[in-house]
């Protein structure tokens, strides 16, 4: 057979590196076997102490400062610098607030940021400082505190982010630096092998049910800084800091668990009792207007009793009425095309409505066909086409239906849930706890080994505030034009403008009166309009209806001393 002269070269090449590097590798495992094992240097990774020497576990954990200075890092690093008593206390006793017995910590946009502080030294007599050139990097990990306490990581794979799950904590954080604990001597092979796919999950428990074992998992991580070498040698150590993350704009690209709507006794007892009453258990319930013809109209009647509707039923049927469709719609997607609303509406069409024949007899059909058309008329604005009149009544219910509409009504809320919060943030539950450990990776003592890895012990559990919470800061300062001043006024022009429909402009520029009757008329119009606004005016509009609004809600709630603080503010001298 003849061989491209073109080819062969290249594929002897390949042969030949391919044999060298077998060869390099063989060499290497040799090496290894003839070398006596070597101790490793002894080194702990712990929070920055007080004290001339690091004694007691007591003394470990990762010391929280909390800083209100803009230059926080650089303050950081001069007061762990300085050496004085003033210094150290804004290091050691810049505690965060607590509560509950636990540090609670602030956003940067309340002007508050809390730092992890460590130190790294050798773990002999003495406990001498650590060379900084011995690390060749660091970071920190934050975790929740999930389910029985156990330890959560935001965790990612690829491009993907999968959100909180438990993950084996001592393992590298970092897929990429994770060593395998098997090889047969190639990549592709070694990637194969369960042990190694069970290592690049990290032990990732919900990920391992729903997306398989070959996904390669990393741990969300904080760099870790080493201080400046000259920050070391004055305060005669091994420094390392961090920000703790309180923050993010990550979301989980996986769907979130389903909540279960009624597993929770007293929760499935309040979700029944907030069923309308004609989708409960009962007797039969008539209505008033039966004949007549659904007219969008009517839903006057169901904000305003008094109104006047031409043909309509009285204003308490109407109202049951609207209520019963609302809740089946808005809440439960009764009538969507789900699997779960397709369930809900069969169990809805076991309930029937009954209508007088002409022999004066009881005529039953279901409900749910009856509730689809109204919708449409009442909720949608549809004409009534197919003439759909009011019933005479909603028939009697059991104990068997209606307990087998609630629990489907359940699985559809399950499904709302799980369409609604498709995104879950890293923060975005208000009650969560958490715990952050630090990790660093010390260059090899010997020649072919990986980076050590040593870990710090865990914090103790905190909080973090919401954002609207006060951190106590100085809030920020919004100046207002004075309106009175004609200098002011006069340099105020429109600085925002808004593009109006039609028909939009027209029903704004309706009497005011008509609209709050209902009567405004949006046809006719066929020119658009743009209208423009000046935002410092329309600011001070709504900072004055805000006040009116306050004055009489706080006879209600009485919040106005926690939520408005008026001073006078002296005249530049």
């Amino acid at each position: 057979m003849k061989t491209n002269p073109q080819i062969a070269p290249e594929r002897q090449l390949i042969a030949r590196r391919r044999d060298a590097e077998l060869v390099s590798r063989a060499k290497l495992r040799a090496e290894r076997r003839r070398a006596p094992a070597q101790p490793h240097h002894p080194v702990r990774l712990a929070g920055l102490h007080a004290g001339s020497n690091f004694v007691g576990a007591n003394d470990a954990a990762p010391l929280f400062v909390e800083r209100t200075d803009q230059n926080f890092i650089a303050g950081l690093v001069e007061d762990v610098s300085a050496g004085d008593a003033a210094s150290a206390a804004r290091v050691f006793d810049a505690a965060p607030r607590r509560e509950g017995g636990r540090p609670r910590l602030y956003h940067p946009l309340q002007r508050v940021h809390t730092l992890a502080v460590f130190e790294a030294f050798c773990d002999v007599p003495g406990t001498p400082r650590l060379d900084r050139a011995k690390i060749e990097s660091a970071g920190l990990v934050l975790r929740r505190l999930g389910r029985n306490g156990a330890k959560e990581a935001w965790i990612t794979g690829g491009t993907r982010v999968f959100g909180w799950d438990v993950i084996d904590e001592d393992v590298d954080p970092d897929a990429s630096r994770r060593a395998l604990p098997e090889s047969v001597g190639h990549p592709t092979l070694d990637a194969l092998l369960p042990s190694n796919a069970f290592a690049m999950r990290a032990s990732a428990q919900r990920l391992a049910n729903t997306l398989g074992a070959d996904v390669t998992v990393t741990e969300q991580i904080t760099p870790l800084f080493v201080a400046p070498p000259a920050a070391c040698l004055a305060s005669n150590r091994t420094v390392l800091f961090a920000t703790i993350p309180v923050t993010s704009s990550d979301q989980a690209e996986t769907p979130p668990e389903s909540p279960r709507y009624g597993d929770d006794a007293s929760e499935r007892m309040q979700l029944q009792a907030h069923l309308v009453p004609n989708l409960g258990q009962g007797g039969r319930r008539a209505f008033s207007g039966e004949g007549r013809m659904l007219d969008r109209a009517w839903m006057k009647l169901a904000v305003d009793a008094n109104a006047s509707v031409a043909n309509a039923p009285s204003p308490a049927t109407v109202k049951e009425l609207v209520l019963l469709l609302q809740q089946l719609h808005n809440e439960f997607d009764a009538f969507g095309d789900s699997t779960e609303s397709r369930t809900l509406f069969s169990r809805l069409n076991a309930y029937t409505i009954e209508r007088t024949r002409s022999d004066g007899s009881m005529a039953t059909s279901p409900a749910g066909d009856f509730l689809r058309q109204a919708k449409s008329i009442l909720l949608d604005a549809q004409p009534n086409y197919a003439g759909l009149t009011m019933p005479a009544a909603w028939s009697a219910v059991g104990a068997a239906t209606s307990n087998a509409l609630f629990d489907a009504s359940l699985r559809t809320l399950d499904a709302r849930f799980l369409a609604l919060r498709v995104a879950r943030g890293r923060f975005d539950d208000p009650n969560a706890q958490y715990v952050l450990r630090a990790f660093i990776r010390l260059k090899p003592e010997h020649a072919g080994c990986p980076p050590r890895l040593v870990w710090s012990p865990y914090s103790e559990p905190f909080t973090i505030a919401p954002w609207y919470e006060s951190a106590g800061t100085p809030p920020p300062l919004i100046a207002m034009p004075d309106l009175f001043d004609p200098n002011v006024l006069g340099k105020l022009k429109p600085n925002v403008s808004f593009a109006l429909s039609p028909k939009l402009a027209k029903l704004l520029q309706s009497d005011a009166k008509d609209l709050r009757d209902g009567k405004g008329d949006e046809n006719g119009w066929t020119l658009g309009w743009i209208c423009s606004f000046s935002l410092p005016i329309i600011t001070i509009c709504a900072f004055i209806v805000l006040n009116i609004f306050l004055q009489i809600l706080a006879m209600i709630f009485f919040w106005l001393p926690f939520l408005k603080i008026c001073i006078p503010y002296p005249k530049p001298k």
